[in-house]
């Protein structure tokens, strides 16, 4: 009877009991329900901002690559040598591409935008970003005088595949030190959809050579992307491009090119994970109301193992044991539940979100295994603080109470 062994039977008997009052019986099972409700919420809320942040990280690096290195002032007049010395730099480059990125107003049938446009090599830029897999209807262009558009910026001009448009460049410099507008004639023959609200509302994509002749810049190219090596770090490797190359050079990996909004969405994980465990700290006071009344329950059956020999510890444990179980249960409930809802966003999209708010029009979903066992032992060690406080009163109790209580 004084063994571990022992102590674990009797505090499953007293957890389990049909016999216990059936208001302390509900009480626990609230108390379950509350842990299994604080997990579940952390378990879905953590992997659906794992997934938001995946999500981004993949939207990005597909349109820009890993790194980007770009000139903050007159295009770069000779790509290919400054392509040559990054090979030379960065060991885990895999592919490099060209690009020319400028600010211009855009024309359509039903209005004006301001917009991006951007040059690409065609025959590198499918090696470096996703930009052409993104093409919903239509193709990417593969002549002057074609473009592709973000499928948002094309609703708001009133553009289709086939639409003529009009890219207004409002300062072109004509070579002898004065500028004027230019206006290129266009044709949509693609719209893109890159999976992110701020590029589809404001990118398009046309070969380099066209905006390299629109601009009279012929040769030169504004921004060179990189595809570096799986589990490459991007960060080193444009600090080590930064410090190489100086002004008016200037490289950002992925995470840099939108560091507030990475910092929001972490600093937001954080906020509401500290929220979401209030859930778990308010059931563990239930579960201290619980064990209480167990104790009250249970006080001739608590009596009977002292005179029979129970120490102080082992009824002390006895509880924190019940306790403790209490918090397993509403875990175990809690982490499956969630992991099942997680498995159902992630299968069916079925919530949608507005693009222009949230960037991205879905819930996604990532499952950080680390997280979910830190959330399971953080609901499993609030439970056991909870129920030390109680284990302590019943184990410091004089076996004569059971008897003066019958």
């Amino acid at each position: 009877m004084a063994g571990k062994s022992a102590v674990s039977l009797i505090a499953r008997r007293f957890l389990l009991s049909k016999s216990s009052d059936q208001f302390i019986s509900f009480i626990a099972w609230v108390s379950v329900v509350g842990v299994a409700l604080g997990v579940l919420s952390l378990t879905v809320v953590t992997s659906v901002i794992n997934g938001f942040e995946g999500e981004l990280a993949k939207v990005i690096t597909g349109t820009n690559g890993d790194v980007i290195l770009y000139t903050r002032s007159e295009p770069i007049a000779n790509p290919r040598v400054i392509e040559s010395k990054v090979k030379h730099l960065l060991p885990n480059l895999r592919a490099i591409t060209a690009s020319f990125v400028t600010e211009i107003m855009v024309s359509g049938p039903n209005g004006v935008a301001g917009a991006v446009v951007e040059g690409v090599d065609l025959t590198t830029l499918n090696q470096v970003t996703t930009i052409p897999q993104k093409i919903i209807r239509g193709k990417m262009p593969a002549s002057e005088n074609e473009v592709a558009m973000g499928y948002a910026l094309a609703e708001r001009l009133g553009a289709k595949v086939g639409s003529a448009i009009r890219l207004i460049a409002p300062a072109v410099s004509d070579g002898e030190g004065s500028s004027e507008p230019k206006v290129m004639q266009a044709v949509v023959v693609g719209l893109a959809k890159m999976g992110m609200y701020e590029y589809d509302s404001k990118f398009i994509y046309t070969p380099i050579a066209s905006v390299q002749k629109f601009l009279q810049q012929p040769g030169k190219v504004t921004a060179l992307k990189m595809k570096l090596a799986p589990y490459a770090d991007s960060r080193k490797a444009s600090g080590t491009l930064s410090s190489s190359f100086g002004y008016p050079f200037r490289a950002k990996d992925w995470g840099q090119l939108n560091k507030n909004l990475f910092y929001a969405i972490k600093l937001e994980k954080v906020v509401i994970a500290i929220i979401l465990t209030i859930i778990v700290i308010v059931a563990a006071f239930n579960v201290v109301s619980t064990l209480m009344m167990m104790i009250h329950d249970k006080t001739k059956e608590i009596s009977i193992l002292k005179v029979m020999g129970f120490s102080k510890s082992q009824n002390f444990r006895l509880f924190c044991i019940v306790g403790v179980g209490i918090g397993a249960i509403g875990t175990t409930a809690g982490v499956l539940l969630g992991l099942v809802l997680n498995q159902i966003l992630e299968r069916t999209r079925w919530i949608e979100l507005p693009p222009d708010i949230y960037y991205i029009n879905f819930l996604p979903v990532v499952v950080r295994w680390e997280e979910v066992g830190i959330t399971a032992l953080a609901a499993l060690v609030i439970t056991f603080l909870a129920a030390i406080y109680p284990a302590y009163r019943v184990s410091i109790r004089s076996p004569m109470d059971g008897i003066r209580y019958e």
